[in-house]
């Protein structure tokens, strides 16, 4: 229960400190009403768990940032041909859509995509390289 109040009044905190804002300054109220919004997600989740006893989400399974090791050349060409498939998607939909609200997350997205097919275009080179080595 101390958590759940100790995050209401934090965002009570920062709530009172958007009064303290020039009318104009959009961008400065943005960010601290982010902060109020994040809190409230949390408090929402503390809440959900005293009540229920059970998590309210989730947790979010981080992916993965490096390319699969082990791998024969057809399976690499295959998870290379669906990586690039991915990128295309991202590169439209950041084309299309520059100032939606998930760009960031898009951008991020298509950065670590780009890691892993330079690491599978490695990965094929190098197997490529010791066939040739072989004959």
């Amino acid at each position: 229960m101390l958590e759940s109040e100790e995050l209401h009044q934090q965002a009570a905190l920062l709530s009172n400190t958007l009064a303290d804002f020039a009318p104009d300054d959009v961008e400065g109220r943005k960010s601290v009403v982010a902060q109020i919004l994040e809190i409230r997600e949390r408090w929402k989740d503390v809440r959900y768990e005293l009540q229920t006893g059970q998590k309210r989400r989730a947790e979010p399974v981080a992916k993965p940032t490096m390319a699969t090791s082990g791998l024969s050349q057809a399976e690499i060409k295959l998870e290379l041909q669906k990586t690039r498939v991915n990128i295309s998607k991202y590169e439209s939909k950041l084309a299309e859509k520059p100032d939606h609200a998930k760009v960031a997350l898009w951008q991020q997205e298509l950065a670590r995509l780009l890691a892993i097919k330079n690491q599978y275009e490695e990965d094929l080179r190098l197997i490529s390289y010791e066939a040739a080595k072989e004959q």
